[in-house]
């Protein structure tokens, strides 16, 4: 775990050109106007320790952009079920979360986006950075 590394990861998908249909990830995985990866450690040692460590990011991120927007994967979800499109990467980020951290980094033109991916019980949680152009829904 590492804050300054993943502050600074946070500060390069800010700027770094988003990944086009047809070309592999460089920084991290995405897609045309989004990036998408984990931060920290994996696995965790434990679920205290990947909760602790959304909050550090979280104030960090708040000093910086302000107090984060609050989404529920849930409610993005059932917004779906009822026939309303839910834009990518907004749609695969609310299937594996259902809490959503926003913010506008200013003067970027981008949003960022913090969650706990811990709906899948198969898989182990993990803390995943979102970087997009494209506006919440």
């Amino acid at each position: 775990m590492d804050i300054a590394k993943d502050l600074a990861l946070t500060d390069l998908l800010c700027t770094e050109d988003f990944p086009t249909a047809d070309s592999g990830p460089r920084i991290a995985a995405g897609g045309p106007g989004y990036f998408i990866t984990p931060l920290g450690t994996a696995p965790w040692p434990s679920a205290d320790d990947l909760y602790a460590y959304e909050v550090a990011l979280t104030q960090r991120y708040d000093e910086r952009w302000g107090k984060a927007l609050r989404w529920g994967g849930v409610t993005l979800q059932e917004r779906r079920r009822r026939g309303e499109h839910i834009p990518e990467p907004w749609d695969v980020l609310s299937t594996r979360a259902d809490d959503l951290r926003t913010w506008e980094a200013t003067g970027t033109g981008r949003w960022v986006n913090l969650a706990v991916a811990d709906r899948d019980t198969e898989q182990e949680p993990e803390l995943l950075l979102m970087v997009t152009e494209i506006d919440p829904p």
